[in-house]
C-alpha cells in the first residue's frame, strides 16, 4: 500500500512540468523526483530523472554508472532490502538557457531501513548532489551526478550497504 501511495503521488506531480514552469521550477522537480523513485522503488520513474545516457558516480562499486538502465539496476540493487527516506534539501540551480543546461547543488540525508525492521538496522548518509542537466524534447534531465558524501559518509549499522 505504501509504495503505491509514493508511486501514485510522485506520477500524479509529472504531468505539470510542461504546462506554464519556469525553467527554474521545472529542473527542481526534475531533482527532487528522484527520491519519490527510489523511496516507492518505482525505477521506471527515474526516467523522469536521468537522460537515457547520463552518467552517475555514486562512488565505490557505483562510480562510473553509464546509461538510464545501469543507474535504474544499480540503484534497484542498492536498496533491493531495504525501505529508505530520501529527503532532499538546499537546492541551488544555474541556468545557462542559451546553451540548455544546468548546474545544480542538492544537499540530502538519506534514511535506510532494513527490512524487516529491528532495533540497530539501521543507517544514514549526509551529502550533496551535483548535477549537470540538460533541456531535451521531453524535459529536463540530470545527464552528469556526482555524489559527495559529508562526513563519514555513512552512519549506524554499515552491513545494510555491505560495508
Amino acid at each position: 500500500m505504501r509504495t503505491w501511495l509514493l508511486s501514485l503521488l510522485a506520477l500524479s506531480s509529472i504531468p505539470s512540468l510542461a504546462v506554464g514552469l519556469t525553467a527554474w521550477e521545472s529542473i527542481h522537480q526534475t531533482i527532487h523526483t528522484y527520491p519519490l523513485a527510489i523511496d516507492s522503488k518505482d525505477f521506471a520513474l527515474l526516467s523522469k530523472v536521468f537522460s537515457p545516457d547520463a552518467v552517475a558516480n555514486y562512488t565505490g562499486a557505483y562510480s562510473n554508472l553509464t546509461g538510464l538502465a545501469a543507474i535504474q539496476t544499480s540503484l534497484a540493487a542498492i536498496v533491493a532490502r531495504l525501505d529508505s527516506q530520501h529527503a532532499l534539501g538546499t537546492t541551488v540551480i544555474d541556468i545557462d538557457c542559451k546553451k540548455k543546461s544546468a548546474n545544480s547543488t542538492t544537499y540530502f540525508h538519506a534514511s535506510l531501513f532494513g527490512n524487516p525492521y529491528s532495533i540497530g538496522s539501521e543507517v544514514y548518509s549526509y551529502g550533496y548532489y551535483v548535477d549537470a542537466l540538460q533541456r531535451r524534447t521531453d524535459g529536463w534531465r540530470i545527464a552528469r551526478r556526482q555524489l559527495v558524501f559529508l562526513g563519514p559518509g555513512f552512519v549506524g549499522n554499515l552491513s545494510l550497504v555491505g560495508m
